[in-house]
């Protein structure tokens, strides 16, 4: 009996696969979205459930308008969060990896995987654009704007930052990005599966998580090789500051969540939103790709059950 052929390493590398499919599996290569031909004026933005200042004493005094003009803010801050988190976050240690003094895998593939991702990115910020367009357009909403700072992870990279420079700091910036890389998908998630809610948003929403999918086996690869190549001091630099990102990405944002309720005429304060959020657990993260890359790297589960406590 013929043994099986075993496939070439070349055609097993994770990256080999995903560059040659990307032509085929990423949002960017498909064919423009209609938005306005899938928006549906009678269905919700955003789901209900995850608004926090409709559970909040009060709300339930608010009449339908008032209801719907914060679902549709919700909406806008939800792609605000996400385009400052693909700009602020990913992008810069994209760019990082292709840099000669960054110490990751480097060969044709992996630089191909690396401005493919980089595309990828710019591109989602653009969804996030046009689709939050289409529903300032649409809701009368067209004064609701979120700066990147406002953010919990973006101030989290911030933080962890100050008196740091040089390779320590690309230390950070990349253990950053990748506890964003490995966990974003379960934030869009709730999202793409949230059939209740405006097709448009599902839709676009759905399409960006696809392509996540495919990052996160590309932060998993590259973010490998570097973590290989760190001494010991940089090893748990770069483990306190994945640690630090991924309890960042969990913290609530407050301020925003104050912004979005004003425009249902509903006033809040983040005091309110505070003693909410310490009453009820963090939101859930698929940390799954993230535990693949800790036992390939012989690094204990216990990292990510930090984050959970």
């Amino acid at each position: 009996m013929t043994a099986a052929r075993e496939e070439p390493k070349y055609e097993r590398d994770l990256l080999v696969q995903l560059t040659r499919r990307w032509g085929k599996r990423v949002a960017v290569k498909k064919d423009e979205l209609d938005l306005d031909g899938h928006f549906d004026a009678a269905l919700p933005d955003f789901p209900e459930h995850l608004v926090p200042v409709l559970a909040l004493p009060g709300a339930d005094r608010l009449d339908r308008d008032a209801r719907e003009r914060i679902l549709s803010a919700a909406w806008i801050s939800y792609n605000a969060k996400t385009a400052a988190i693909e700009d602020e976050i990913i992008l810069p240690a994209c760019r990082l990896m292709l840099q000669e003094r960054i110490p990751v895998r480097r060969d044709d593939v992996a630089v191909d995987a690396l401005h493919q991702t980089i595309i990828d990115e710019h591109y989602h910020i653009l969804m996030c654009h046009n689709a939050v367009g289409v529903t300032r357009r649409r809701r009368g909403l067209e004064d609701v704007r979120f700066a990147p700072g406002v953010w919990s992870v973006v101030r989290g990279l911030e933080a962890v930052r100050v008196g740091l420079s040089g390779f320590d700091r690309d230390i950070v910036d990349i253990a950053f990005s990748l506890a964003a890389e490995t966990t974003i998908s379960g934030f869009l998630s709730t999202l793409a599966t949230a059939q209740e809610i405006q097709p448009m948003n599902r839709i676009t929403t759905d399409l960006h998580r696809r392509d996540e999918s495919g990052h996160a086996v590309v932060f998993r690869e590259l973010c490998g090789s570097l973590y290989r190549n760190l001494d010991g001091a940089q090893r748990e630099m770069f483990r306190e500051a994945l640690v630090t990102g991924l309890t960042a990405f969990r913290s609530a944002d407050l301020d925003p969540w104050v912004t979005v309720a004003a425009q249902g005429g509903f006033e809040i304060d983040t005091d309110q939103l505070s003693e909410w959020a310490a009453s009820r657990p963090a939101p859930a993260r698929d940390t799954g790709p993230l535990q693949l890359l800790l036992d390939d790297l012989g690094i204990s589960h216990d990292l990510v059950e930090m984050v959970r406590r």
